[in-house]
């Protein structure tokens, strides 16, 4: 293969006659938490090799969001993100590998009113720390609803996740972007009601449950069709009268997995936060 066109023909040829159809807004939503979540590892390296001392936290009301690490660099002081209203309590509790109740859980919004991160922390019942572990960017859009990427693009009225506290024993979380009096969060043929938090910066509200069913599936939110089998989650908002908002049943940004320290995996330090998470060695 000797130049740019060589490799166009190789590759031409070898998809010859293959059907793909992607849709853009599946790449475009994975991107963004791809983005979210993972950006920083490669920022906080670089960080690193030019002797930052410390870990910021950037959003832009644009929708683009850059994360680095906590603990990549030594105990980082003072908020990473500005915190939209106050961390609001799940009475969940994580175990940790030997089953012992280690992490409560909070779910918060950060950032900007047009712009907020959902997050779900994590607070050490050892230590006293907070870290959240799962971040996601919802860039509201001109109708109030979680916009996609680009102007014109459908928007969505739900972001939920899910954490899987072991069996059969689930918590969902998420937000409807509105004022909602009621949500269900149901999978398997069973609804239940979660409780819910409106939070007054953005007019968003805050909902999770913990419930018995079936755990959803892997990249459960990756899909643009509904979920299909007994983990597929079906999220519903009504109002003060009890009149049905929205519902969704699987598809974008529905049943995503929840980052969490049992799994090992990295923290970033909790909105309003004056001390670095567990996870940083602090």
């Amino acid at each position: 293969m000797k130049n740019v066109d060589d490799l166009r023909h190789a590759l031409e040829t070898e998809t010859a006659g293959l059907s793909v159809n992607l849709p853009a807004e599946l790449v475009r939503t994975r991107a963004r938490r791809v983005r979210t979540r993972r950006a920083a590892l490669v920022t906080a390296s670089a960080l690193l090799a030019v002797g930052a001392l410390t870990v910021p936290m950037v959003s832009l009301p644009g929708g683009s969001s850059t994360r680095y690490e906590a603990g990549a660099v030594p105990c980082p002081t003072g908020p990473a993100v500005a915190p939209l209203g106050t961390p609001v309590e799940t009475g969940a509790v994580l175990n940790a590998a030997d089953n012992t109740p280690r992490w409560d859980v909070l779910l918060n919004l950060g950032g900007f009113p047009d712009n907020p991160l959902f997050g779900v922390e994590f607070r050490d019942r050892v230590t006293g720390t907070r870290g959240v572990w799962d971040t996601v960017d919802l860039v509201r859009a001109p109708n109030g609803d979680i916009a996609g990427k680009r102007g014109g693009d459908p928007t969505f009225r739900f972001y939920s996740a899910q954490l899987a506290l072991g069996g059969t024993d689930v918590l969902d979380v998420g937000v409807y972007a509105g004022r909602a009096g009621a949500v269900t969060v149901a999978s398997g043929g069973r609804a239940a009601d979660a409780t819910i938090s409106l939070n007054e910066a953005t007019g968003w509200t805050l909902f999770w449950v913990r419930r018995p069913a079936t755990p959803s599936p892997p990249d459960a939110d990756a899909g643009a069709v509904e979920s299909e089998g007994p983990g597929g989650l079906t999220l519903t908002a009504y109002d003060g009268a009890g009149r049905r908002l929205a519902t969704v049943t699987g598809g974008f940004l529905v049943g995503a997995a929840v980052q969490n320290p049992r799994d090992g995996q990295s923290a970033q330090e909790a909105p309003g936060s004056t001390g670095a998470p567990a996870s940083a060695g602090c």
